[in-house]
C-alpha cells in the first residue's frame, strides 16, 4: 500500500506539472508545490518497495537495489549542492519554465530536509533484507528516523510553525512530500515482519499488545492536545504559562488513563497466561509418560513426576547432572548421535536407550523429541518399555528354543524316514519268503493235504499279503508330512466324479445313486486333496456295499464364519457316535475284517491331509443309518 501511494502521488504530481494543474502539485493554494525531481524519486522509491514486497525474486532484488541506489544518489547530490553551494540543476531539468512561474518566494527546488529524507529512505531501501546477528534490522531504525522527520513536518503544517518543516532560508518541505515520506516510513517499518521491532509490535505477547495500544493513542492524543492548546493561546483564551500548565496536567491525566487501561489489559493477559500455565502444569504432572525439557548443554531443565517415579531420583538429582551420566555406557554414543540430529532440527520418531535407576538397575526408555533452535531447548517424551523388552527377550528365547526343537524334530523325522525305509525293506523280504514258501508248499504237497491244512496255508498267505498292505499304507501316511505343498484352485466336483467312475468300473455289478454338487472348488494341493477324496469316497463305496439302495453324496455348505465345508455322505452301515474319537486314529477299526476289509489307515490319512492345509475333519453317524464325513480346508 505504501508502494502504491508513493508511485501514485509521484505520477499525479508529474501529470499536474505537465498539465499545469495546481491541485495535483500542491495540497492547498499558497503552499509549496512538490518538485518534479521529488516526484520522480518517490516513483523510484515506491517501485523499489513494491519489488521487494510483492513476490520477490533474485532478479527483482537486483533491480530494487539499483533503484534504491538512485534514490540515495539523488538525495546525496542535492545535499552536497546545498553544502557547497553547487547548483546541479537536477531538480530543474523537468518543467524548468513552469518551475519559474510557480515561485512562492523561493526557487522551486528539492528542499534540504527533503534531500536528507531521501538519503535516509535510500539507505533504508538498500538495507531492507539485512538483519544483524542479534536480530536487529537497520531499516527499522532508519524508518523511525524518517517517520520522525516527516511527523515533524506534518506537525509544523498543523501547528503553523514554519521552522518545523523548513530549514533557515531554504525552501521548506512540501506538505504532500511530508505525507508520502510518512507513508513510506510506515511501509518500510512493516516490510519484514519476522524479526526486529516489527516482530515485537505484531506479536501476541503483552509487550506487543501494549505497544499497539499505547503508542498510536499517545501520538494522536498528544498531537491533538498540543494543537488545541496552541490555538487557545493564539486566540487569547489563556496565557502561555496557563497553556503549559494545562498541557502538563492533561498529559499526566492522559498518560495515567492510557497506562491504567494498558496495565489492566496486561494484568488480564498475565492472569490468562498463568491459568494456561497452570493447566499445562496439571497435564505435565498427571502424564503417565516421562516428559522433559532439556537444554542443548546436556542438562534437564524441567521434568515431570513420572521421571522421578520411574528412575527413583529426586528432581534436584536429575537436573544437577548431565543426563548422559545416567545413560548406559553401551548406549551413550548412539544417544549423542541422536541428540546431535535433534539439535540440527531433525526430530526423531523412535529411539531406545537404557537409563540407570537409583537402585542400580537399568530401565529401557523409548524416546521421541524435537528441538526448537530459537529457544535452545529440546522437548522430549520418554516411555518405560522395560517390560516389553523382557517380553521380547522371552519371545526371542522361546523362538530360539523352538528353532532348536524344530531342528531336533527334523533330525528325528529324517531318522524315522530312514527307519521306515529300513523296516519296510527288512520286513518285505521275510514276508515275500513266507508268502512264496507257503505257495510253493501248497503247489508241491497240495494234493495230499487235508482241507484243514490247506486252509492253514491260505491263511498264512493272506496274512502275509495283508502285512504287505499295512506296510505300504504306513509308508504313504509318513510321506504325507514330507511332501512339499503346491496350492492351486482344485475342481473338487470333477475330481470326485473321476474317483467314483473308477470305483464303478472296478465293481460294475453295483448299483449306487451318486449325487455330486457342481462347481465345488478349493484352494489346495491337488495331489493331497486327491488322496483325501479317494479315502473318503472309497470308504463310502465300501460301507454301502450291503445296501441294495446305496446312496453317496458330495456337497458343500458354509459355517457361521462363511468358511467352506465339504462333506461326503452315505447311507451305509454308519457307526456308533460313542466311538467317534477312534475314527481317525491309525489302525483303529469299528468293523471286523470279515465284514469290511481294510488296514485302518485311510481316515488317519484324511486327517493328516486336512491338518496340512490348516483345516480339520470330523464325522457324524448312526448305526445302520449311514454317516457323513466333513472336511474343511
Amino acid at each position: 500500500m505504501a508502494s502504491v501511494v508513493s508511485m501514485g502521488v509521484g505520477l499525479s504530481v508529474l501529470i499536474g506539472w505537465a498539465l499545469d494543474l495546481r491541485a495535483l502539485i500542491q495540497v492547498f493554494p499558497g503552499l509549496i508545490p512538490m518538485n518534479p525531481l521529488t516526484a520522480v524519486t518517490f516513483i523510484l522509491a515506491g517501485t523499489t518497495l513494491g519489488l521487494e514486497s510483492w513476490k520477490p525474486t533474485p532478479l527483482k532484488h537486483r533491480w530494487a537495489l539499483g533503484l534504491a541506489f538512485l534514490v540515495l544518489t539523488f538525495g546525496l547530490l542535492r545535499l552536497i549542492g546545498y553544502a557547497w553551494d553547487w547548483t546541479w540543476n537536477l531538480d530543474q531539468v523537468l518543467f524548468a519554465d513552469k518551475l519559474a512561474q510557480h515561485n512562492e518566494g523561493y526557487p522551486n527546488r528539492m528542499s534540504p530536509n527533503t534531500a536528507l529524507c531521501f538519503v535516509v529512505l535510500g539507505s533504508a531501501l538498500l538495507c531492507l533484507r539485512l538483519t544483524t546477528a542479534r536480530g536487529n534490522r537497520p531499516t527499522e531504525w532508519l524508518a523511525l528516523g524518517l517517520l520522525f522527520a516527516s511527523l515533524l513536518a506534518l506537525m509544523g503544517y498543523a501547528y503553523e510553525v514554519p521552522w518545523l518543516y523548513g530549514i533557515l532560508g531554504f525552501i521548506p518541505m512540501a506538505l504532500n512530500t511530508a505525507v508520502v515520506f510518512h507513508v513510506l516510513a510506515v511501509g518500510l517499518f512493516f516490510a519484514k515482519r519476522e524479526a526486529g521491532l516489527t516482530s515485537l509490535l505484531l506479536s501476541r505477547s503483552p509487550g506487543g499488545a501494549l505497544a499497539r495500544r499505547f503508542i498510536p493513542s499517545m501520538v494522536l492524543c498528544l498531537s491533538l492536545l498540543g494543537w488545541l492548546l496552541l490555538q487557545g493561546e493564539r486566540r487569547g483564551l489563556f496565557s502561555a504559562e496557563m497553556g503549559a500548565t494545562l498541557f502538563a496536567i492533561i498529559t499526566i491525566a492522559l498518560m495515567t488513563v492510557l497506562t491504567w487501561f494498558s496495565a489492566r489489559s496486561l494484568h488480564r493477559a498475565d492472569e490468562l497466561k498463568q491459568q494456561m500455565e497452570a493447566e499445562k502444569q496439571r497435564f505435565f504432572s498427571l502424564s503417565l509418560d516421562m516428559l522433559c525439557i532439556a537444554g542443548t548443554d546436556g542438562y534437564f531443565k524441567r521434568i515431570n513426576p513420572a521421571f522421578t517415579e520411574t528412575l527413583g531420583y529426586t528432581t534436584a538429582e536429575l537436573m544437577s547432572r548431565p543426563y548422559l551420566e545416567l545413560v548406559h555406557p553401551d548406549d551413550r554414543e548412539a544417544t549423542m548421535v541422536e541428540t546431535g540430529q535433534i539439535n540440527e532440527g531433525r526430530g526423531n520418531e523412535h529411539f531406545e536407550n537404557r537409563y540407570r535407576c537409583k537402585d542400580g538397575t537399568w530401565k529401557w526408555l523409548w524416546w521421541k523429541g524435537k528441538t526448537f533452535p530459537e529457544e535452545g531447548l529440546i522437548y522430549a517424551i520418554a516411555r518405560d518399555i522395560t517390560e516389553q523388552k523382557l517380553v521380547q527377550e522371552s519371545i526371542q528365547q522361546l523362538n530360539r528354543s523352538l528353532e532348536e526343537r524344530a531342528q531336533q524334530l527334523d533330525m528325528t523325522n529324517h531318522e524315522l524316514e530312514a527307519f521306515s525305509y529300513s523296516v519296510s525293506h527288512d520286513l518285505r523280504a521275510p514276508l515275500r519268503g513266507i508268502s512264496g514258501f507257503a505257495q510253493a508248499l501248497e503247489e508241491q504237497v497240495g494234493a495230499s493235504l487235508d482241507p484243514t491244512s490247506h486252509g492253514y496255508l491260505q491263511r498264512v498267505r493272506r496274512a502275509a499279503d495283508r502285512m504287505g498292505l499295512l506296510i505300504d499304507d504306513l509308508l504313504k501316511l509318513s510321506r504325507l508330512t514330507r511332501t512339499e505343498m503346491h496350492l492351486e484352485s482344485v475342481d473338487v466336483s470333477a475330481m470326485a466324479e473321476s474317483i467314483l467312475e473308477r470305483l464303478q468300473q472296478a465293481d460294475p455289478q453295483r448299483v449306487v445313486e451318486i449325487s455330486i454338487e457342481t462347481g465345488i472348488r478349493l484352494q489346495a494341493d491337488a495331489a493331497l486333496l486327491q488322496i483325501l477324496l479317494e479315502n473318503l469316497l472309497e470308504n463310502a463305496w465300501k460301507f454301502t456295499s450291503k445296501n441294495p439302495e446305496a446312496k453317496i453324496e458330495l456337497g458343500q455348505k458354509r459355517d457361521g464364519d462363511n468358511a467352506k465345508i465339504c462333506y461326503v455322505k452315505d447311507n451305509g452301515v454308519g457307526f456308533d457316535m460313542r466311538y467317534s474319537s477312534k475314527l481317525f486314529g491309525a489302525f483303529q477299526r469299528l468293523h471286523s475284517m470279515a465284514e469290511f476289509p481294510g488296514t485302518g489307515i485311510g481316515l488317519a490319512t484324511v486327517q493328516r491331509v486336512a491338518r496340512r492345509h490348516g483345516g480339520k475333519v470330523w464325522a457324524e453317524g448312526e448305526t445302520n443309518a449311514g454317516s457323513t464325513f466333513y472336511f474343511m480346508i
